[in-house]
């Protein structure tokens, strides 16, 4: 998701937020008796419901695509060419394959033996770019398509124990 596309909707939501309540604000100058003001501000509340309404059930429907959920995931990247079970326990991961496709979409299924871990790939450069929880009695799974060949670090962000520090293995996509 483009960074800069979110804070742009957020700018233009939080702009039009201020107007409203200046508006709102401009019209409650006057200080008038509560029985006049009941039925007008009901009537501005109704207002603004039904104009907003429309307004929150559009950019939820448009959202749905971005949601990292398997079925949006694997109808925007393709149906996955590769799946990888990945277990973690204290304090390692278990794959059962560490070679990956470049440019072709890949399923994590991930799950947990133990506690909580936050199963994320950092990219060669470093970048966090997926991640998913790894929680016992649930597996999750994770749909990604890696663009570059490399090397790439697999770190628990999840604090899962003493030796958390040093649940890092490697991927490599070729």
């Amino acid at each position: 998701m483009n960074p800069k596309l979110v804070f742009g909707v957020l700018i233009i939501l939080g702009l039009i937020w201020t107007a409203v309540w200046g508006w709102v604000l401009l019209g409650a100058r006057q200080t008038i008796a509560y029985t006049e003001v009941a039925p007008k501000t009901a009537a501005l509340r109704r207002r603004l419901f039904y104009l907003l309404l429309p307004l929150f059930v559009i950019v939820f429907l448009a959202s749905l695509g971005w949601l990292p959920y398997r079925a949006a995931r694997a109808n925007r990247l393709g149906s996955p060419q590769t799946t990888i079970n990945v277990t973690a326990q204290q304090w390692e991961w278990i794959f059962d394959q560490t070679e990956i496709p470049a440019r072709a979409p890949v399923e994590f299924v991930v799950t947990s033996k133990d506690v909580n871990h936050g199963f994320a790939i950092f990219d060669p450069q470093g970048q966090l770019v997926t991640q998913v929880q790894a929680m016992p009695g649930y597996t999750n799974h994770l749909i990604y398509v890696f663009d570059q060949p490399g090397t790439y670090a697999v770190r628990c962000l999840e604090l899962c124990g003493i030796a958390h520090h040093g649940m890092v293995t490697t991927l490599t996509v070729k």
